[in-house]
């Protein structure tokens, strides 16, 4: 293959990853979304999931991370924004394993969700903390945010 052939053919690629992604759908309100990050926890003390925008609704999550210890302690971050007032965003946070696998969710005081409010117009920082079964660490391969607003 030429260079020019291959220069155009890397063009028409990128184009069509550009194109792709401006035609996405967003979510629209009232429509839960589910975006998923991957890392490798076994044989590690902690691993960490990020994560690209995730947008529900009117709400948009950026930055977002958790990080998994093996002693079942688990945290978060991001940052939050709608462009509606009186907004919260929901998520339910869950571990996989290699074959996308339910293994457990994240929870808080036996509960799976997380719920944060937003400011019109204003990023927040979300922190926030939760446990899992320490038991399946080794196994987890991914995690799946679900989340609404």
């Amino acid at each position: 293959m030429t260079f020019k052939a291959r220069w155009m053919s890397i063009v028409v690629a990128m184009l069509a990853l550009a194109l792709g992604s401006i035609f996405a759908t967003p979510a629209s309100a009232q429509t839960q979304t589910s975006a998923a990050a991957q890392a490798l926890c076994n044989g590690y003390e902690y691993c960490w999931f990020t994560w690209g925008p995730i947008r529900a609704g009117d709400c948009t999550m950026e930055e977002a991370k958790w990080t998994l210890y093996r002693d079942g302690r688990a945290y978060f971050e991001a940052r939050i924004i709608s462009s509606d007032s009186n907004d919260a965003w929901l998520m339910w946070p869950e571990a996989l394993d290699t074959s996308g696998i339910v293994l457990g969710a994240i929870h808080h005081g036996g509960d799976p969700k997380f719920v944060r409010g937003t400011v019109k117009n204003e990023w927040r920082w979300w922190f926030d903390s939760g446990s899992f079964d320490a038991r399946f660490f080794d196994r987890v391969d991914s995690m799946r945010l679900k989340s609404h607003c």
